[in-house]
């Protein structure tokens, strides 16, 4: 029996915490593993809906959304824990426009859901409701960069305005944001590539941008099945393929054996074959590219992101395979 299939049969709500600072590039990874498993398993939603403060009480207050007392964790488990036993919610929504507090709005369950924000997995509680905890943990210049373009490109705010607000909550994202790596089975740190873009994208003015992804896994106590990463060496002899590098080492991480992969560069889709087929046995479906629906022509290559992305869903699934077994 195939896992959608067992996690249907089941009853059961597998919930992912994806925890990280604003415009770290958390949602680029929830969306990631929605398109993939398919929007009619998974289902998200932002832990903004939980602010108890809107945007004026906390200006009148003088603290950001990150503080807890800004935040109704008691509101979110209390939620989370009736999507587990597949009851619907009615949950607040916030207004990133207006920063007002709206709804409620019905929220019904789905076999996969994903809560993203700030605090997912800030408090015992709402670990225990978590069956899968990842970290996005961007480098101050790729989060200060992503945040620019996500908060004045699309929410219409002003450059001085993010900028000034990234600084004064800097402070609180030490405090009560970072600590949640602890707990996280999964740690997803990005940084820029250290490979220079292709002479001759830069000719054409079509350089991309490209990051060093290091992800850092919990040691597993149950086997995991063979995947394989094909390297083509006839071509790279050739020098035909882009530059990219892959490091593993372990390492201890807060107390914990971990592994530790890194990621750079642009790598060959045949590299990724075995992975994504490994994904179709376990579904019982074909999955899309990883590279399908995105704005830019990848052609026959996908970056350290995409790449994160599909160890990233194989991982949950080998969990999520353990547990409703």
């Amino acid at each position: 029996m195939r896992l959608l299939e067992k996690i249907r049969e089941s009853g059961r709500v597998f919930v992912v915490a994806v925890a990280g600072d604003s415009g770290s590039g958390k949602t680029t990874f929830t969306r990631g593993i929605r398109r993939l498993l398919g929007e009619d398993v998974v289902s998200t939603f932002s832990m903004d809906d939980y602010h108890s403060l809107d945007r004026r009480q906390r200006k009148t207050l003088g603290i950001t959304p990150l503080r807890p007392e800004a935040n109704r964790f008691d509101l979110l488990a209390e939620h989370l824990a009736m999507l587990r036993r597949g009851l619907a919610i009615e949950k607040p929504v916030y207004d990133h426009t207006t920063g007002e507090i709206r709804g409620p709005v019905i929220f019904k369950p789905s076999p996969v859901i994903i809560v993203e924000g700030l605090h997912p997995f800030y408090t015992e509680e709402l670990r225990k409701l978590s069956d899968f905890k990842i970290f996005v943990d961007p480098s101050r210049a790729v989060k200060r960069r992503w945040k620019l373009r996500r908060d004045v490109g699309e929410r219409g705010y002003a450059p001085e305005d993010v900028m000034r607000e990234i600084l004064e909550r800097e402070p609180d994202y030490k405090l009560y944001v970072d600590v949640q790596k602890v707990y996280a089975e999964m740690v997803i740190k990005i940084q820029d590539s250290r490979i220079p873009p292709e002479w001759t994208e830069i000719a054409r003015g079509s350089a991309r941008e490209k990051y060093s992804v290091r992800i850092i896994q919990q040691i597993l106590d149950h086997p995991l099945d063979e995947v394989d990463l094909t390297i083509d060496l006839s071509r790279i002899m050739r020098l035909t393929e882009r530059e990219f590098s892959i490091e593993f080492q372990r390492d201890d991480y807060y107390g914990k054996r971990v592994g530790v992969m890194t990621l750079d560069g642009e790598f060959p889709l045949t590299m990724i074959k075995d992975l994504e087929r490994k994904l179709c046995d376990f579904l019982g479906r074909d999955v899309p590219s990883v590279t399908e629906g995105c704005q830019e022509d990848h052609g026959s290559y996908v970056n350290a992101t995409e790449m994160t992305q599909l160890i990233l869903i194989w991982r949950f699934l080998e969990k999520i395979a353990n547990l409703a077994w």
